[in-house]
């Protein structure tokens, strides 16, 4: 099944052209804090400009599973700016075998209910495939969606139901199982309506409520922005 999105206003439709530790389109909410020490963190330096270099990551990478060996699967700080590293790195500079391993430890902490690790999955695959189209990730992103649903959660469909919002390429088939599972979602709103209405039920992480609302208000401020006589059409 193919899907159609209505057009909405955005800032931007594609991600930045130079990383930034601030998601566009609602900022979604992770998991654990996202705020990051005042000094430079060995992963900013990495996702600057030239920046990278393989001894500079091989040590961070090394410093990060050890620490996640030391504290535990999800009780990890130092694991988790991994995590987010690779979120941003993996759209501009995509690497295969780091995209395998960011997969497999974001799914071994999903499955001690730390969700940090996911949840930036789930980024990678919404921003990064807005960015760069790639038919094997994509069918990824459908399956983890899929599991993602089907332990409850809706944050990894609410990444992919904007994924496909905000795409400007040639409609892309859905799952017949994922397609139906969207069919609820018409806006924003609805996603932060069933999690609101599902919290009496079935737990959901408090990061991904945060994101539904989030995102529609950042929709709703550039509809808002569209309709001022005072703002140019190039600023929406």
């Amino acid at each position: 099944m193919v899907l159609s999105f209505p057009s909405v206003c955005t800032s931007s439709g594609t991600s930045p052209a130079t990383f930034t530790l601030d998601e566009h389109r609602g900022a979604s909410h992770s998991s654990t804090p996202r705020s990051f020490p005042n000094f430079e963190h060995p992963s900013h330096q990495l996702l600057k400009e030239s920046g990278f270099t393989q001894q500079g990551y091989y040590r961070y990478h090394q410093k990060c599973l050890r620490d996640r060996k030391k504290e535990g699967v999800g009780k990890s700080s130092e694991m988790n700016t991994l995590f987010r590293f690779w979120s941003f790195f993996l759209r501009q500079r995509f690497n295969r075998k780091m995209y395998e391993e960011f997969k497999v430890l974001a799914r071994e902490d999903a499955a001690e209910h730390e969700r940090y690790g996911l949840e930036c999955l789930f980024r990678f695959y919404s921003y990064g495939l807005e960015r760069k189209y790639r038919p094997d990730v994509y069918d990824d992103f459908q399956l983890e969606t899929l599991r993602d649903c089907q332990d409850g959660e809706l944050y990894g469909l609410e990444k992919f139901w904007a994924f496909h919002k905000y795409w400007k390429g040639k409609p892309l088939t859905v799952k017949p199982e994922l397609s139906a599972r969207l069919g609820k979602f018409k806006r924003l709103e609805d996603f932060r309506e069933c999690a609101v209405g599902a919290s009496a039920h079935t737990p959901l992480s408090s990061s991904a409520a945060d994101s539904y609302a989030g995102r529609a208000a950042a929709v709703a401020a550039a509809a808002a922005a569209a309709s001022s006589p005072s703002s140019a059409a190039g600023n929406v």
